[in-house]
C-alpha cells in the first residue's frame, strides 16, 4: 500500500512539473498570486452591469457564456454556487479530501494566477467576492439551479437575474447520453436511479421555478427568461436582445468566435479545474467536460424533438412540462421586444 501511494505522489509530482513547464510557454502561469476578489482601479462613468445567468442542465449555457466573454469587458464566472455545494457536501460528510486531489490543488494554486483556491469557496464567500466586486467590468455569473436551492438567503445584492430554459424533453435526453457514459458513476442507469448529487427532488425545473418566484415575489426584482431553442434558431436578435435588457454591450463576436480557443482562462473558476481542463485538451484536443460547447465556432443547431424516447426520460419530462410552461409564457419574444 505504500509503495501505491508513493508511485501515485511521485507520478503527480512528475505530471506536476511537466504541467508547470508547458504551462510557463503558454502564458497562463506566473510567480505571483493573484488577489481572490476581483479588484481594478479604473472605475468607468458608467456603473458596471452584474448578471446572473441561471440555468437548467443541457440548455447551452456554456454556449452562451462563451458567447458573451467574447466581449473584452465583461468579467465572467463559472458555477460558484455549484461549486460552493459540492464542497459544502463534502466538508459535511467529515472525510479528508484524497491525497491525490489535495495534490492536484495544490499545484494548481501554486502555478494558476486566475481563479481561486476550491478549499476556500462557501456559499457566504461567493455572496462575498460578488457583492465587494468594485471592478470596472461588467460581471456575468453562470450558475445552474440546483447550486442555489435551499441557499436563497446566499444571493448577493445589487444583481439582475436572467434564466436559460429548454424543453425538458431535449434536456433529459441530453442529460441521459451524457453521463450514460464509459467510466460515469451512472452508466447503466436510469435517470430515476440517479442519486440527488445528480437529479434533484424537483428535476431542476421545480428548482429554476422557485427561484423565479423567489426573485420576483420576494426580491420584487424582474427576471429575463430566455428559452434556448429560440436563442439557437435566432442567435443574433436574441442576443441584442439579452444584451439590450441587461445592459450589457453587444458586439459581432458574440456570434462567432474561434474555437477551443482556451476562454476559461479568463474565467473565474477554481484553479484547478483550470488545470483540469487545460490538461484534457492538450491530452484529446479538446475538452471532454464541454467538448461541444468549446468545440463550436458558434451557436449549433436546435436539436429535433424525439419521437420515442426511454420511460424513465419521458417520466422526468412529463413531470416537468407545468414549471416548464409557465416560464416558457414569461421569456423574453424578439417580436414583442421590437415592438416596445
Amino acid at each position: 500500500m505504500r509503495l501505491v501511494r508513493r508511485y501515485v505522489v511521485l507520478s503527480i509530482i512528475v505530471a506536476g512539473l511537466f504541467l508547470i513547464t508547458k504551462l510557463l510557454t503558454s502564458g497562463h502561469i506566473t510567480g505571483s498570486p493573484q488577489s481572490q476578489a476581483i479588484r481594478r482601479d479604473a472605475i468607468a462613468d458608467k456603473p458596471p452591469t452584474r448578471v446572473f445567468l441561471w440555468a437548467v442542465p443541457r440548455s447551452v449555457s456554456t454556449t452562451f457564456l462563451i458567447s458573451l466573454s467574447q466581449s473584452p469587458d465583461v468579467q465572467a464566472w463559472f458555477e460558484p454556487y455549484l461549486f460552493a455545494s459540492k464542497m459544502e457536501q463534502f466538508r459535511l460528510s467529515g472525510e479528508s479530501i484524497p491525497l491525490q486531489w489535495s495534490l492536484k490543488i495544490t499545484l494548481a494554486s501554486l502555478s494558476i494566477t486566475n481563479g481561486y483556491n476550491i478549499r476556500d469557496i462557501s456559499f457566504t464567500w461567493v455572496k462575498q467576492q460578488l457583492e465587494n466586486y468594485n471592478g470596472d467590468k461588467n460581471v456575468i455569473v453562470k450558475d445552474m439551479v440546483k447550486g442555489i436551492a435551499g441557499k436563497f438567503n446566499h444571493i448577493p445584492n445589487g444583481y439582475a437575474h436572467t434564466f436559460l430554459i429548454r424543453h425538458p424533453l431535449r434536456v433529459f435526453v441530453s442529460y441521459k447520453q451524457k453521463h450514460n457514459t464509459e467510466g460515469s458513476v451512472n452508466k447503466g442507469l436510469k435517470l430515476t436511479e440517479y442519486s440527488s448529487d445528480w437529479i434533484p427532488s424537483g428535476y431542476f425545473f421545480k428548482e429554476m421555478y422557485d427561484l423565479v418566484h423567489h426573485i420576483q415575489d420576494d426580491l420584487k426584482l424582474k427576471v429575463i427568461i430566455i428559452d434556448s431553442d429560440e436563442l439557437l434558431d435566432n442567435p443574433e436578435e436574441m442576443i441584442k436582445a439579452y444584451c439590450k435588457e441587461t445592459g450589457l454591450t453587444y458586439r459581432d463576436a458574440m456570434l462567432n468566435w474561434k474555437p477551443n480557443n482556451d476562454i476559461w482562462w479568463k474565467w473565474m473558476l477554481p484553479k484547478e479545474t483550470s488545470l483540469k481542463w487545460w490538461w484534457r485538451s492538450v491530452y484529446y484536443g479538446n475538452n471532454p467536460t464541454h467538448k461541444t460547447s468549446f468545440s463550436q465556432s458558434g451557436f449549433g443547431e436546435k436539436m429535433d424533438l424525439p419521437d420515442d424516447v426511454d420511460d424513465d426520460v419521458r417520466e422526468l419530462a412529463q413531470a416537468s412540462m407545468k414549471y416548464y410552461n409557465e416560464l416558457f409564457t414569461q421569456r423574453l419574444q424578439v417580436a414583442s421586444y421590437e415592438s416596445h
